[in-house]
C-alpha cells in the first residue's frame, strides 16, 4: 500500500468502510510495530554503559537521532497515499520516541551520578520522570538536583514543545502537501 505510487490510489474519501478499516488496520500495525522496536531498544540498552560516556555525547545522538526519525517519518508521509493516516501515526511514534529517549537518558544520568535526582531513577521510574515532565504534572517527588540534570530536563521541555506544537504541525502539513500533489496530479489538464 504505501509503496504504490500515490496516484494509482483512490483517495481516503472514496474509500468503502472496509477499506478504510484495511488502511487504518495496516497504518496502526506499522505504528505499533515501530513502538515495539523502539520499546525493545528501550529495554535492551543498559543505562549504566551509556553513563559511562560522557552526557553531550549520549545526548547529542539521541537527538541526532531523534531528527532522523523525524525526517524519516516526513518523508513517509510525503510518499504515502494516505498521508493524513500516515502522519497521525508518526506524530505518536514520534512522541514514543521523545520519551523513551530522555528516559534512557535520566536513567544514564542517575546509573552515572545517583545525586543527580531527588532519588535514583531505574528505567521505570525515568519513563514515569519522563512522562510526567511531558505532561507538566510534574508531582515533586523525582526531581533534577544537578545541574546538568536540570539542563537535560530543561532541554526536554523545550523539546516537548517543539514536538508537541511544531513538530505535529509538520506531520499536518505534510499531509497537506501530499494531498495537493495527488490532487493535481488527477485534475485533468
Amino acid at each position: 500500500m504505501a509503496t504504490a505510487d500515490p496516484a494509482d490510489q483512490a483517495p481516503y474519501e472514496a474509500l468503502t468502510t472496509r477499506e478504510r478499516r484495511r488502511v487504518v488496520g495496516a497504518a496502526a500495525l506499522r505504528m505499533l510495530v515501530s513502538i515495539a522496536i523502539l520499546v525493545a531498544a528501550f529495554i535492551v540498552i543498559p543505562p549504566a554503559d551509556l553513563a559511562a560516556r560522557t552526557l553531550g555525547t549520549s545526548v547529542l545522538v539521541a537527538l541526532v537521532l531523534l531528527v532522523g526519525m523525524v525526517v524519516w517519518e516526513i518523508r513517509r508521509v510525503i510518499r504515502d497515499p494516505y498521508p493524513e493516516v500516515r502522519a497521525a501515526t508518526g506524530i505518536i511514534v514520534v512522541a514514543v520516541a521523545v520519551i523513551l529517549v530522555f528516559a534512557i537518558v535520566y536513567a544514564a544520568m542517575s546509573a552515572g551520578n545517583a545525586a543527580a535526582f531527588t532519588e535514583p531513577i531505574d528505567k521505570a521510574n525515568a519513563i514515569y520522570f519522563t512522562v510526567t515532565t511531558v505532561s507538566t504534572t510534574g508531582f515533586g517527588d523525582i526531581t533534577a538536583v544537578s545541574e546538568s540534570a536540570r539542563w537535560v530536563v530543561t532541554a526536554q521541555m523545550l523539546i516537548d514543545l517543539i514536538v508537541i506544537v511544531g513538530v505535529a504541525r509538520v506531520f499536518v502539513l505534510a499531509a497537506k502537501v501530499s494531498r495537493a500533489r495527488r490532487e493535481r496530479a488527477d485534475s485533468p489538464s
